[in-house]
C-alpha cells in the first residue's frame, strides 16, 4: 500500500493569483460605477499581494454605502482552504446599482498574523505598501444580507467572496 502525502506552500505567485482576482473585482466595478479611480487600482492589487504573501489579511472589503448603511459590497474572508485543485473565475461585480448620493468604500482587516508582529515589523511592512490605511469603521447592513457566491483558491488558501446587496 502507497500513502501520498500533499504539501503545498503559499508563495507571493499565489498571493498574486488571488490579489489578481480580487483586482478583477475591483476593475470591473471601476467599470461599472466608476470607482475606485484608476489611479488605486494598481496600488490595492500591490497591497494586496503584499498583505497576503504575509499571511496578514483576514477580511478585504469594497462597496458603496450611503448614510452610514451600505449599497452594495464584495467582501473576501481569506483562511486555510485544504482543497488544491479549485479555482472560482473573478467577476459578477452587482451592476445596477443606484449608487448616486453613496460614497465608495475599500475596508481591510488585518489578521491576527497581523496583529503579533511587533511595531516595527509592522512599519516596515507598511512602508512598503503604496498607501497607508487609516483606521475607520464599516458601514451597517441591516437593510440587506449577504450572500457567499464565490470561492478563490491557491497554495492551499481560499479567499471566499460574499456579495451584500440592499434588500428590494
Amino acid at each position: 500500500m502507497t500513502t501520498y502525502t500533499y504539501t503545498q506552500t503559499f508563495t507571493r505567485a499565489h498571493a498574486r493569483k488571488l490579489a489578481g482576482r480580487v483586482a478583477s473585482d475591483l476593475r470591473q466595478c471601476r467599470l461599472l460605477y466608476e470607482e475606485p479611480s484608476e489611479a488605486f487600482l494598481d496600488d490595492y492589487l500591490t497591497e494586496m499581494e503584499e498583505l497576503l504573501t504575509g499571511g496578514y489579511v483576514s477580511q478585504y472589503q469594497f462597496g458603496f454605502q450611503r448614510n452610514g448603511q451600505t449599497v452594495w459590497s464584495l467582501r473576501y474572508t481569506v483562511g486555510p482552504d485544504g482543497d488544491l485543485t479549485s479555482a472560482g473565475a473573478a467577476g459578477g461585480v452587482p451592476a445596477r446599482h443606484n449608487v448616486s448620493g453613496a460614497d465608495y468604500f475599500n475596508f481591510l482587516t488585518f489578521s491576527p498574523s497581523w496583529l503579533q508582529l511587533s511595531p516595527a515589523d509592522r512599519k516596515a511592512i507598511e512602508e512598503m505598501l503604496p498607501f497607508t490605511r487609516k483606521p475607520g469603521f464599516l458601514p451597517g447592513t441591516a437593510n440587506g444580507s449577504w450572500t457567499a457566491d464565490r470561492t478563490y483558491t491557491a497554495g492551499g488558501i481560499a479567499v471566499q467572496r460574499s456579495v451584500f446587496k440592499t434588500a428590494s
